[in-house]
């Protein structure tokens, strides 16, 4: 009867260090840095712990953001959208013009490069700046 108890209890421990194994794999392929190409339509997240860039292939992405680390979205060809609920640093650089970013985190937001039409919009306790001096920016 003692037997099949440590036996159980052996089993019950392997099990669960393989399911700690198999999770901690799982989250790590979700740290460190991270670059890619997106396109109009398709979706553009960034949900990871450290640096991830995200550049816009053409007008019109939706990235978002719910990393730990920063996020950096590239739209060189404009009329991008980009949330944020991060609690790192989100940038959102619109050489392009017509953008708007959305920020609800407790990092920093920062709407850069557009000249005219962008808009940021932040509900969360981080500081949030907008580089657009011209009146169609708010």
């Amino acid at each position: 009867m003692h037997d099949r108890r440590l036996r159980t209890a052996l089993v019950i421990v392997v099990v669960a260090v393989g399911c700690s194994v198999a999770w901690w794999n799982a989250a790590a392929k979700k740290t460190g840095a991270s670059t890619a190409q997106c396109k109009a339509g398709k979706p553009c997240v960034c949900n990871q712990i450290g640096a991830c860039v995200r550049t816009c292939a053409g007008p019109g992405c939706e990235f978002e953001c719910h990393s730990t680390g920063s996020c950096t979205f590239v739209c060189p060809k404009g009329k991008c959208n980009a949330t944020s609920d991060a609690t790192g640093s989100t940038t959102l650089s619109c050489a392009g013009n017509g953008c708007n970013l959305t920020c609800s985190g407790t990092g920093t937001c920062t709407l850069a490069g557009c000249k005219k039409d962008c808009k940021l919009t932040c509900s969360g306790v981080g500081v949030c700046t907008n580089t657009c001096k011209d009146p169609s920016c708010s």
